[in-house]
């Protein structure tokens, strides 16, 4: 990576950490808000101001991290709305039907995990349709090999597209640039990188761990907070809170393990006798982020490892289990746990398709 990218993938590192920061707060003072108003239910018009309220917060931090801190050329003011208002919109529209269905969940079973269980499922399937319609991707199939190829065309250097679906219909999502561009033995690497982890099964491990992760969130909030006695209105911002928290827990804990599977699809590509570490050193450059120097930031905020990282697991077998890649396919299905949280972290704030698909390895 240059100085350049080095000092602005520092500065995206702090605004993620102000971002996160403040729904953290916000979600801890929403709950001791609602604790200090029992008996006194909030009237259904101020929730709706408090939603549209915490949307428009989410739009300052976007356009700093969208706009201001983008890698040159960064887009014209003009540019960066045209692209990030659709998007922006879309979001808000596809958490605005997760609230309307955990708001009916919670009135059919007093509790969110329907809403949680249907809203993940929903994620699942419409990924690719929601990457059109947040993103503004540009799609094509290509056959590969029995499995499912789409190449798509967005407009984000640091898009790395990802794996879809599950089982025989799993497949991949690459940057049609990579294609363009990439070296042929490197783009290789990537491709057998992608094969591997779907003949594991890991898309479907890491949706299932997730899944489950996000029903227990849930299911223990609505007991530790009493939600089932509260009006909707109070049971929903209060469960909103508290997943903004759950969620953030997995900030924390996710990267660990995530780090694991990418060790394995290296190892894996390099089994295969490709030009792995080659396709190591240029990745970084790729997506404007390379870990951190701290061991401890590098923990907590950066899944992917750093480049130096992969290359010395190359000389270790992968061993133990692989749950796949949880940390940033929970920042997309933390949308079905209706939070923000998934579109604040350093890596994709104010940048759509990222949204849909975080920067992975």
């Amino acid at each position: 990576m240059t100085p350049a990218q080095i000092e602005l993938a520092g500065r995206r590192l702090r605004l993620g950490i102000a971002n996160v920061g403040f729904w953290v707060l916000a979600a801890t003072g929403g709950l001791c808000g609602l604790a200090g108003r029992a008996g006194n239910p909030i009237d259904p018009r101020l929730g709706l101001f408090i939603g549209i309220a915490a949307v428009g917060v989410q739009a300052v931090f976007d356009v700093l991290g969208g706009w201001w801190l983008m890698p040159d050329p960064r887009p014209t003011a003009a540019v960066f709305l045209r692209r990030w208002f659709p998007g922006a919109l879309g979001h808000t529209v596809v958490l605005a039907g997760v609230g309307l269905l955990s708001y009916a969940s919670f009135v059919l079973s007093s509790g969110f995990a329907w809403s949680v269980l249907l809203a993940s499922v929903a994620l699942a399937l419409g990924r690719t349709h929601l990457l059109r319609m947040i993103g503004g991707a540009s799609l094509t199939r290509i056959p590969r090999d029995g499995q499912i190829g789409i190449t798509a065309v967005v407009n984000d250097p640091a898009f790395t597209g990802g794996l879809v679906g599950f089982g025989r219909r799993a497949g991949s999502v690459l940057p049609a640039g990579w294609r363009e561009s990439l070296p042929k033995a490197e783009l290789a690497v990537e491709t057998r990188r992608r094969e591997w982890q779907i003949a594991q099964g890991l898309p479907g491990r890491a949706f299932l761990l997730v899944l489950l992760w996000n029903l227990l969130g849930a299911s223990l909030g609505t007991i530790a907070l009493g939600l089932a006695t509260r009006t909707p209105t109070d049971a929903l911002l209060g469960y909103a809170c508290w997943m903004t928290l759950w969620t953030f827990g997995s900030l924390l804990v996710f990267p660990v393990l995530s780090r694991r599977g990418v060790f394995a699809a290296d190892r894996a590509a390099a089994d295969s006798g490709l030009a792995v570490r080659a396709w190591i050193t240029r990745f970084p450059g790729l997506i404007g982020e390379d870990g951190a120097s701290s061991a401890a930031v590098q923990t907590i905020f950066y899944p992917i490892p750093a480049a130096a990282m992969r290359q010395d697991a190359l000389a270790n077998p992968a061993a133990g289990f692989v749950p796949g890649n949880l940390a940033r396919n929970n920042l997309y299905y933390s949308w079905a746990a209706f939070t923000l949280l998934g579109r604040a972290v350093h890596c994709n704030v104010g940048r759509p398709a990222l949204w849909v698909f975080p920067p992975s390895a």
